[in-house]
């Protein structure tokens, strides 16, 4: 398992979640280098240009997720005098919000931090996916031991 670790405990990350942060990541390079081009070259049906279209958005919100809940919890445990008390189910909705004004607020262009982008509804459906996702599976199967 990972462990991320300060000067007293440990946080150890459940596995499942660095194989779904590395799985995402994956996801998102084959998608850019080869699925999408690949498709759009040759003319494949609308849903699936959507797709390969969509993808970078929801894999953006996964990694942001689980990277905003896995620096979270690192900060509530390094400062446990002050944030200790925050239950963990506050953190995951911590992070998810936070996720979600950086994904949202980039696809309806308040900033342009990802890089180039452009507006299409599908890409806020996707991210909107992506959040769900991720904070129904950290929520059910719990971020740490």
């Amino acid at each position: 398992m990972s462990e991320m670790t300060n000067s007293n405990t440990k946080l150890t990350i459940k596995q499942y979640i660095s194989y779904l942060f590395v799985l995402t990541a994956m996801a998102f390079v084959l998608n850019k280098f080869h699925l999408r081009p690949f498709v759009q070259k040759n003319s494949y049906p609308e849903f699936l240009q959507i797709v390969v279209l969509s993808l970078p958005n929801f894999a953006e919100a996964v990694m942001g997720t689980l990277l905003l809940t896995g620096i979270l919890l690192q900060v509530r445990q390094h400062f446990s005098k002050k944030f200790g008390t925050i239950k963990t189910s506050h953190v995951y909705l911590i992070a998810l919000s936070l996720a979600s004004v950086y994904v949202i607020s980039q696809e309806l262009k308040f900033h342009n931090i990802g890089g180039n982008n452009t507006y299409d509804h599908f890409d806020i459906i996707a991210s909107l996916i992506g959040l769900t996702f991720t904070y129904l599976i950290i929520s059910k199967f719990g971020f740490a031991d």
